[in-house]
């Protein structure tokens, strides 16, 4: 397995210092597969994934609320996604 440093190239801080200060967008599958320093674009994230492009800011969180959480779509905070990788839960 890869340590942290050599698997987190999703997430690069912009704005932040810490590189830990981040929503990372993960799959029914375990997959990391997007991320952003904000929440609500982390939400948009995971719309485009499934193919919803045309909903308003409060449409996706709506969305992501009700078919998002059907569809096994997550957002999580960037100190929970490296606990979970170091224990193999994500990918």
């Amino acid at each position: 397995m890869k340590t942290w440093e050599e698997f987190n190239t999703r997430f690069h801080p912009v704005r932040n210092e810490d590189p830990l200060d981040f929503y990372g967008c993960v799959n029914a599958e375990g997959e990391w597969f997007d991320s952003s320093e904000s929440f609500e674009i982390a939400v948009h994230w995971c719309c485009y994934s499934a193919g919803e492009y045309d909903l308003s800011n409060e449409g996706e969180l709506q969305w992501m609320a009700t078919e998002g959480r059907k569809h096994g779509y997550s957002i999580i905070h960037g100190t929970m996604i490296k606990q979970m990788y170091e224990k193999g839960l994500i990918k």
